[in-house]
């Protein structure tokens, strides 16, 4: 099965084009998730490819090839592999739309997130969130619409054009979908892999939270301690739990000094876990404490964490379903 996304680019189409076919002309009819997200199997793909043949290859109008693709058995079939055949001939790719408008895309969700939580709009802000996520896969959509979006929020903070109610309300929004999201991916296990959280006085946990949803989603699982976790806890947990890695959150730089003494406190336990650092100030602090940095890409940082606990997992190729 594939997201929508991912079933353009196997068509050659955009995704908007894939979206008005089907609601306007019925040309596909995608399975549907629990939370309401298309999944699209290689039957619908295949529809999707002699529509294309029909409507370019053909010169036919979206609708004269919408009937035509009304037929069924061996006519459906004939038109199915005389679809593939015109392509093939042609050299044509099926594989969709260049990077250039995959990222033009994002950047449009991107704008228009920014634009909802001007105008403190959440029920916008949650549509766009949904439609990132079935549009592409969870750690694709974090990295190229969810933290830019943040990003140019905290910009327009910085500048005075978003108030801290837009900016705290579309944290609030972002969070919760991440938290059914983490809630999903629940995976069982004895032992955590990976302790998750921020240094005392950090609040920013979108990205460790968003971290950890990938990382369950590649099978790791998770003790996740979220903000604000007081110097003692993180060693507690971490001689408690047995985790072999943790992880600290640094997303400013008023975050570097207390991350840096919960570096110390770790490393002076007796079975002293694996230290890994992520965000935009964890370079700051592995220059005071022995540490790890993790790669900025989500899906790296995952992978690193995967390897060195041992798991070798890899992330889901599809998007996460929260319940």
């Amino acid at each position: 099965m594939y997201t929508i996304k991912q079933a353009a680019a196997r068509s050659g189409l955009s995704i908007p084009t894939v979206r008005v076919w089907e609601r306007r002309y019925g040309v596909i009819h995608p399975e549907r998730t629990p939370s309401g997200y298309r999944l699209y199997d290689e039957e619908a793909i295949a529809r999707l490819v002699a529509m294309r043949y029909l409507v370019d290859g053909r010169g036919m109008r979206p609708s004269q090839a919408a009937d035509q693709l009304q037929t069924e058995g061996p006519e459906l079939e004939a038109l199915l592999v005389a679809s593939r055949a015109w392509w093939a001939r042609r050299g044509a790719s099926v594989a969709g739309p260049a990077d250039g408008e995959a990222a033009a895309a994002d950047g449009d969700v991107v704008g228009s997130l920014l634009t909802a939580a001007r105008a403190l709009d959440t029920a916008s802000l949650g549509t766009h969130l949904d439609e990132a996520f079935a549009a592409e896969r969870f750690e694709a959509a974090i990295d190229h619409v969810v933290f830019p979006a943040l990003r140019a929020i905290g910009d327009g903070w910085a500048d005075g054009s978003v108030d801290v109610a837009m900016e705290h309300a579309t944290s609030e929004v972002v969070r919760r979908r991440l938290s059914r999201f983490y809630d999903a991916a629940a995976i069982g296990g004895d032992r955590p892999d990976v302790i998750v959280g921020l240094p005392p006085g950090s609040q920013h946990d979108i990205g460790v939270l968003a971290f950890s949803v990938a990382a369950r989603r590649a099978g790791l699982t998770l003790l996740y301690l979220g903000a604000n976790v007081p110097v003692d806890s993180w060693a507690r947990a971490a001689e408690t739990s047995g985790a072999p890695a943790v992880i600290i959150g640094v997303v400013t730089n008023a975050d570097v000094e207390p991350a840096a003494r919960v570096v110390a406190a770790l490393q002076d336990l007796a079975a002293r876990p694996r230290i890994l650092l992520g965000g935009g100030a964890a370079a700051s602090v592995a220059g005071l404490a022995p540490a790890d940095l993790l790669p900025d890409r989500i899906e790296d940082a995952v992978a690193v964490v995967a390897r060195l606990v041992g798991r070798g997992a890899q992330p889901e190729p599809g998007p996460a379903t929260p319940a």
